[in-house]
């Protein structure tokens, strides 16, 4: 049988020898030794050298260093090119190397553990990397599994172990897994086993081959004559650990790279930001404008040679080589051409791409996680930036979509209502019903929910507590409610069997509050075998109680697509008997058609609990006769053991069985809503934000929710995409279901473009109404089709928020992935494992760290506790890490513009000759000395405002939501100056500064070393300073930046000057001797600064005066308090963390009558103007802005408006006059004028800013 099998070329299942002579060997399985090093010795250096020039920046400065190699055509010496080459490059392969070896390093931590396998005798110690496929393994308690096992045994009694999966998927609640059956008891450690197995050289695993799905599992194991089939619940992988359980013993089946966990450990998908995009044109435009000015200089130096150098007898060009050859101008132009080449290099920056890393490597370890503002101290869980790449992106965000479940809501269920046998119990008034009244401004009397009787259990109604139930007269439905709730699951009870000491393992929260609430209604669910399940519970109406025994003859589990779980067990009278629970939609679709006694009432309840928020499963029954449960189940093993679709096949089975369900009632589970979900959404909102909720409850919860967290206001226009009114059709057989899906498909169609007319309608009556679409999952599955999804997206895109109802993992994905696909920027935030499709999709992936695992934070690009904290990442950390990523990508190619061109004049000046004008050394400095430092300060530190104005007036996002700061306007005015002060400082110098008279007292004139250091130090000085005009927030760090760089400057040249000639070239004795005497060198430097600098100066202080932008505002409004002695502390860098004492703290700063008075002047609207510098994008006019935001707590709130001119402001704050009766606040709001109909944010704070005075604003 092995040399048949071992034949196969491509075998459809795998095959795993029971062998310690390790009888696979044929088969060529990988080993258990894993690697996830990106390198070794022998491939680092390609590997990597691959990894950097893939980046065209790094491809062009290579070839220019390869070029330098020619003296012949190399203007400077080749070192000035290899050196920052190699350093750049070097420091990035450094960076990786250091990374792999760490992967190495824990690769071999793993390698070499220690386990145990047995050599056919007994059981011997060995590492992990020596563990086979087919090796029988024992794994003791608290160890983690070497590989992929199927569990044969265990030492306890019922073959089963408790497993630990959170190295796996990140939850830390146990998974039971079972032995395989027939393996018998477990002795003497197993050995008796070991050697029967071993011994039978048929003893085989047949199963799936290698696969990364974490939850699925198809084989069969044929120790005897007969086949047993294996299920997920048989398999132990690697990545688990064992728990409660002192040892087991299984078979190696996957090991290695083939393992389950390996298989998963795939790289995320590639995200970059619209910034980092956006460079890339940058540079390839660069690249363009390089071989522009190249082929021009070429042009010029080959008509020149061709023409006039002839003329000029002392160049003696008639015996002069190729490079000057009048005979060749060809040849002459295409050398001049390869030159310039080298010599305009400094046009890219080779610094700027590890700069950028650089800076945002420490926006995210040092400001992102040590906020303390997103620490959640109750978990101790702190806010987790799992990629720098997207610090910028942050800033940019268009749409949120969210789960709703765990994410908004707590994801802590409590059990709060029900609606048993037709009858409605459960009182109190659910938090989601208080806040909706709240905001309609209506008081409820009822009592609250917010305190629970036991953790998962909330319900209260003398009618069935503490055995009421028993007297009614429908007592024995009552029960069958009650034993379903105990028995349908699959939760793992701890510890001592007592209802005060017990406590339960569940996958979900939802499982952990029915058996909770089975308990106190006295079905107590004790423990779990094998064999089934105890439950001790009433024996009858005389008060007794028993214990009885259910068998659990089949579990149809849970999954996403069924939305339903059921078990068939054997009740204690001997009944065959499946309980069923799920979705009311699933559930009525299975009911027996004409013997229900409680539909009608039931889904009245359900409706009234979807409408005070609460999540509802319906319960049902079936009594199965024996025979024909006998014939089904034969059906079903022959399904488990199929290797081909037996997913397929066992669905099949389970619709055969889940039919003609006798309804039992339903339940209502409470999710409260997170602290500051509602205020956080509501701020998101009126920065810009649309925010798109996609959730799996029933349209009326969905929607009630949504208006419990400000989604949906009262002043809103809501409106409604659902089929409900043909899936009952449906449901009643009126309609086939393709006479369904045609008629649904149309009624998509047409409510989709009522929608639309609405909001056309809406904007013509300039209304300022706002809109809120609202559909379900069917309805969704229909909109999603090609010819439809454009018409959601566009009423989507429209509407102020969106909620999906009733959706699937899968449409989480889609509809993210068609908003992304709009342009939009995208951010998804979810919790749990359905939502990893969502946020993979998305542009932008947020996690939760929740009650439902890991597997959302571990495929998520940021992660924290709670859905709050992600208006302080947005509007606090997205909006600055934005700001400073664009001025610093536009800084850095102004600088070198100015650089580079200054050397494309001279050249031409000089015939296009290569004649250099610049020491290579201080060339190759420029941009890793002279100009790095102060723009890594920029990226770092800068502040336009404070994080106070951040959050209190979240229209300042909207610039860089927008993509103010990086337009293609702003790009190109950055080239434009860049363009200025290349051509100002060369003309400067060359005609106004040295225009040929004596540059000192003796007569002495500068030659071309001294003309080029006043030009470059004209440059330096110029563009550092330029630096200074855009800082908005000043620390010492910037002032040690900006001023120690023009010191370099100075001291390179004073070290060159000074130098061996054989090192210092060109500058040799040029500055010490020759320069620095000469008072004419010095007398230059302030007019060539001054003339660099003016326009971009008055450009800023025109535009800030005339065309004040939001962030000017609330600029002048901060320094206006800071005037007033108000400003309590100078933020310093660490006040971006959150730290309150160091001054940077956010509104939990405030004492509350302060924040009550802020509150006020935020909804009266608190703004300032003055005269400074700043540069900015889509200015507001004087005299445009109009009214106020609302407040956060009442979103639909409008405000009264006033107006008073500019002119009249102005007099007032001339005056003094401008102040608030309660002494705590400023008010201006200009006319509104019909030109542009802008409107600024009015909400300004009048909390004292902690910034420090700033010399210049963006």
């Amino acid at each position: 049988m092995l040399r048949s099998l071992s034949k196969r070329e491509q075998p459809e299942s795998r095959v795993v020898f029971v062998d310690p002579l390790d009888a696979n060997a044929a088969f060529k399985y990988k080993g258990n030794s894993i690697c996830t090093g990106k390198y070794n010795l022998f491939t680092f250096l390609p590997k990597a050298l691959y990894e950097q020039f893939r980046r065209v920046a790094n491809i062009y400065f290579l070839s220019v260093a390869i070029i330098s190699l020619f003296p012949a055509i190399s203007p400077i010496e080749p070192y000035t090119i290899w050196t920052p080459l190699i350093l750049v490059v070097g420091l990035s392969m450094a960076k990786e190397a250091v990374e792999d070896y760490k992967r190495h390093k824990q690769d071999k931590e793993q390698n070499t553990t220690l386990t145990e396998r047995f050599n056919g005798t007994s059981m011997t110690q060995c590492e992990w990397r020596e563990v086979r496929s087919g090796d029988l393994v024992r794994v003791v308690r608290d160890q983690a599994f070497p590989c992929d096992l199927v569990l044969l045994a265990s030492n306890l009694d019922d073959r089963v172990c408790y497993v630990e999966t959170k190295n796996l998927d990140g939850e830390t609640n146990l998974k039971l897994k079972r032995g395989v059956e027939g393996m018998g008891k477990v002795v003497d450690g197993g050995n008796a086993i070991l050697a029967a197995m071993s011994s039978n050289k048929a003893c085989h695993v047949e199963c799936e081959h290698a696969n990364n799905s974490l939850y699925t599992f198809t084989g069969n194991l044929d120790a005897t004559r007969e086949k047993i089939s294996l299920q997920p619940v048989n398999v132990l992988l690697r990545g688990s650990s064992l728990r409660n359980t002192e040892y087991v013993i299984g078979i190696a089946i996957y090991t290695g790279h083939d393992t389950k966990v390996m298989m998963n450990s795939s790289a995320a998908p590639s995200k970059r930001s619209t910034v980092e995009r956006g460079m890339d044109q940058i540079v390839l435009a660069m690249l363009a404008l390089l071989v522009i000015i190249c082929t021009v200089t070429a042009v010029v130096c080959g008509l020149w040679i061709k023409d006039e150098s002839l003329d000029h007898w002392y160049m003696n060009t008639v015996v002069a080589d190729m490079v000057f050859d009048p005979s060749d101008s060809t040849t002459v132009g295409l050398v001049a051409f390869l030159t310039s080449y080298v010599l305009y290099g400094y046009l890219i920056p080779i610094s700027l791409y590890v700069s950028l890393e650089f800076v945002k490597v420490c926006q995210a370890m040092i400001f992102l996680n040590n906020d303390k503002r997103m620490y959640h101290a109750e978990t101790d869980t702190p806010m987790r930036a799992r990629t720098s790449n997207l610090n910028e992106e942050l800033g940019m965000v268009n749409t949120v979509l969210s789960d709703k479940t765990g994410t908004l809501t707590c994801n802590s269920m409590e059990f709060f209502k029900c609606s048993v046998a037709g009858v409605s119990y459960g009182e109190g008034v659910t938090e989601i019903e208080r806040n909706i009244a709240q905001r309609q401004g209506r008081i409820l009397s009822a009592p609250s929910s917010a305190k629970a009787i036991e953790p998962g259990f909330n319900f209260k109604d003398k009618r069935i507590d503490n055995g009421a139930w028993m007297g009614l007269p429908n007592d024995g439905d009552i029960r069958e409610f009650f034993r379903c709730l105990a028995v349908c699951h699959t939760v793992i009870p701890e510890g001592e069997p007592n209802p005060d000491t017990i406590s339960y393992q569940a996958e979900s929260p939802d499982e952990a509050a029915f058996v909770v609430a089975a308990k106190r209604f006295g079905f107590f669910f004790k423990t779990r075998n094998t064999s089934g399940v105890d439950v001790e519970e009433p024996s009858g109406k005389g008060g007794g109680v028993r214990d009885a025994h259910y068998d659990v003859l089949n579990i149809l589990e849970f999954n996403s697509t069924r939305k339903r779980m059921s078990a068939i067990v054997r009740t204690p009278e001997g009944k065959i008997t499946l309980f069923c629970k799920g979705a009311d939609s699933i559930i009525y679709d299975r009911l027996a058609y004409g013997n229900q006694k409680y539909t009608e009432p039931t889904q009245a309840h359900m409706d009234d609990y979807a409408a005070s928020g609460l999540r509802t499963l319906c319960l049902a029954k079936r009594d199965i006769p024996e025979a024909e449960y006998a014939k089904w189940n034969e059906g079903y093993v022959e399904a488990a053991q199929a290797m081909e679709k037996r997913d397929e096949k066992i669905e099949a089975c389970a619709e055969a069985i889940e039919r003609d369900l006798y309804l039992l009632g339903a339940t209502a589970i409470e999710d409260k809503l997170q602290d500051g979900v509602p205020h956080c959404i509501a701020q998101l909102m009126k920065a810009g934000m649309a925010v798109w909720v996609l959730t799996g409850d029933k349209q009326d919860t969905a929607i009630n929710i949504g208006q419990a967290c400000s989604l949906i206001r009262q002043d809103m226009e809501m409106h409604v995409v659902n089929v409900d009114e043909l899936v009952r059709q449906e449901a009643d057989r009126e309609i086939t279901r393709a006479e369904f899906d045609a008629l649904a498909r149309e009624s998509v169609r047409r409510q989709i473009a009522e929608g639309t007319n609405k909001i056309e309608a809406l904007k013509f009556a300039q209304s300022g109404k706002e809109m809120s679409l609202v559909i379900d999952g069917r309805s969704l599955s229909f909109a999603l089709e090609k010819e439809i999804a454009p018409m959601l997206l566009d009423l989507g895109c429209a509407c102020t928020s969106v909620v999906c109802c009733r959706v699937s993992p899968l449409q989480k994905a889609l509809v993210t992935g068609l908003v992304k696909d709009s342009g939009r920027t995208t951010l998804a935030i979810g919790d749990g494992a359905n939502d990893v499709g969502m946020i993979q999709a998305a542009h932008i992936g947020v996690g939760i760290s929740g009650q439902e695992g890991m597997q959302a934070v571990m495929a998520s690009d940021f992660a924290f506790a709670q859905f709050r904290y992600l208006e302080r990442l947005l509007l606090v950390h997205g909006r600055y890490n934005y700001k400073r990523i664009a001025k610093m990508v536009t800084y850095f190619f102004y600088k070198n513009l100015a650089f580079g061109l200054s050397l494309f004049y001279f050249n031409l000046t000089s015939q296009g000759s290569g004649q250099i004008i610049y020491n290579d050394w201080l060339m190759s400095a420029f941009n890793v000395l002279m100009t790095s430092f102060p723009v890594l300060a920029l990226g770092c530190l800068d502040q336009d405002v404070n994080q106070r104005s951040c959050l209190k007036f979240p229209r300042l996002y909207k610039q860089s939501q927008n993509n103010e700061c990086f337009s293609t306007i702003v790009k190109l005015g950055w080239a434009a100056n860049g363009v200025y002060v290349s051509v100002i400082n060369f003309v400067f110098v060359f005609y106004l500064i040295h225009g040929g008279e004596a540059d000192s007292s003796a007569g002495h004139v500068f030659g071309l070393w001294e003309v080029g250091t006043q030009l470059y130090t004209g440059i330096v000085i110029t563009v550092n300073l330029q630096m200074a005009q855009m800082i908005n927030y000043w620390t010492w760090i910037h002032h040690a930046c900006i001023w120690s760089s023009i010191a370099i400057w100075y001291a390179c040249n004073i070290i060159l000057s000074t130098t061996d000639p054989y090192w210092s070239t060109y500058s040799y004795t040029i500055f010490h001797t020759s320069v620095g005497p000469t008072s004419k060198y010095w007398a230059g430097i302030p007019l060539l600064v001054a003339a660099g600098l003016l326009p971009d100066l008055m450009y800023r202080g025109l535009r800030r005066a005339l065309y004040p932008e939001y962030h000017h505002l609330v600029q002048e409004h901060e320094a206006k308090h800071r005037g007033r002695g108000e400003s309590k502390g100078v933020s310093a860098p660490g006040a971006e963390t959150g730290d309150l004492e160091s001054g940077g703290g956010g509104d939990d700063g405030a004492s509350p009558p302060r924040r009550e008075r802020d509150d006020r002047l935020a909804r009266g609207g608190v703004v300032g103007v003055g005269v400074g510098v700043g540069v900015t994008a889509s200015p507001v006019k004087p005299g445009t802005l109009t009214g106020a935001t609302p407040d956060p707590s009442s979103a639909h709130h409008t405000p009264r408006e006033e107006t008073t001119s500019l002119k009249d402001y102005l007099d007032q704050v001339a005056r003094g006059a401008e102040e608030d009766p309660d002494d705590e606040g400023f008010a201006w709001r200009p006319r509104p004028t019909r030109e542009t109909g802008i409107r600024p944010p009015s909400q300004f704070s009048s909390r004292p800013s902690s910034r420090p005075p700033s010399g210049g604003v963006n």
